[in-house]
């Protein structure tokens, strides 16, 4: 949050002719000693500070000096409101709506910005029940203040009660995961929220570890590729399915892979891989929604 803090104090001492620490302080809800250390760091690093001595006296900057916010075109400024907006809908942090006020002046106010860019990113749940809400709001506690967890996680492998230290929240392709140390595995894993059937944030805290670059791409995932991809190694993979059963089937597979024409009762998933024990797992997981025709 220190850097968010920073380049909101620059904001509004480049607005104000003056102002006192104890009114950043207050407006920043930080402590006086916090704000000192913030302009000196301003300081060294370039902003041209001015104090003013005396009963009226404050902090300020030379006078002409101001944050080009300018340099944000309207395109930037939509870019920027609507990757900040997506996480607003998972936190629905005041902090995070103070961030677009100080990053994007006047979005929430400017249709053209909050509504007119060619992205909106809401990561919230589409239930009432709140189910997935929940568990975020808790493991984003727990990674914050540094609090163990309690899960009860599906693996593959069957269920099984770990203990985890939570480090971050992943956002990939259309789940939710939590990167964290599993304490029973010695290791950091990833685990998706969907698969955390019981989840209990304890009281016991921990010294961060030195958290690995996450790879958000799976090491032996599978090529995935149109039928007509003739790729070295590959095969070619039909599964025949009914109409009715299309909508569900869009869960797993890629639209662009179901063949079927307007009329027609049934359809053919067609695609290319190079994977023949993924291909075993997905039948399975498909059950009666779809029969393998190839290979």
């Amino acid at each position: 949050m220190r850097m968010e803090r920073l380049i909101g104090i620059m904001c509004v001492l480049a607005d104000a002719q003056r102002t006192t620490i104890g009114a950043l302080a207050e407006r920043f809800e930080v402590s006086t000693r916090t704000i000192a250390r913030d302009l000196d760091t301003l300081g060294q690093a370039g902003v041209p500070l001015v104090t003013f001595p005396g009963a009226g006296g404050g902090v300020g900057v030379v006078e002409g000096f101001k944050v080009r916010r300018d340099l944000l075109s309207t395109h930037d400024a939509a870019a920027l409101y609507a990757a900040l907006d997506g996480l607003r809908s998972v936190d629905g942090d005041q902090a995070v709506t103070q961030l677009i006020a100080r990053l994007v002046p006047g979005a929430d106010a400017n249709a053209q910005v909050a509504a007119g860019g060619p992205i909106a990113l809401d990561l919230s749940s589409w239930f009432a029940d709140g189910i997935a809400q929940e568990k975020l709001a808790l493991l984003l506690d727990a990674v914050r203040e540094r609090r163990c967890a309690r899960i009860e996680y599906i693996a593959r492998s069957g269920r099984s009660a770990r203990t985890v230290e939570p480090a971050r929240l992943v956002y990939k392709q259309s789940s939710w995961y939590l990167h964290a140390f599993c304490r029973e595995r010695e290791a950091f894993r990833l685990f998706k929220l969907k698969r955390i059937a019981a989840l209990e944030v304890l009281g016991e805290t921990f010294e961060p570890r030195d958290t690995p670059a996450l790879a958000l791409s799976a090491p032996h995932a599978p090529l995935l590729l149109p039928p007509d991809e003739d790729v070295p190694g590959t095969f070619l993979v039909e599964l025949d399915y009914d109409a009715a059963d299309e909508f569900a089937l869009v869960e797993t597979i890629d639209a662009r892979f179901l063949e079927r024409g307007a009329d027609e009762a049934a359809g053919v998933a067609r695609f290319r891989t190079d994977d023949a024990a993924w291909v075993q797992r997905l039948c399975g997981f498909l059950g009666d929604l779809a029969h393998i025709r190839k290979p």
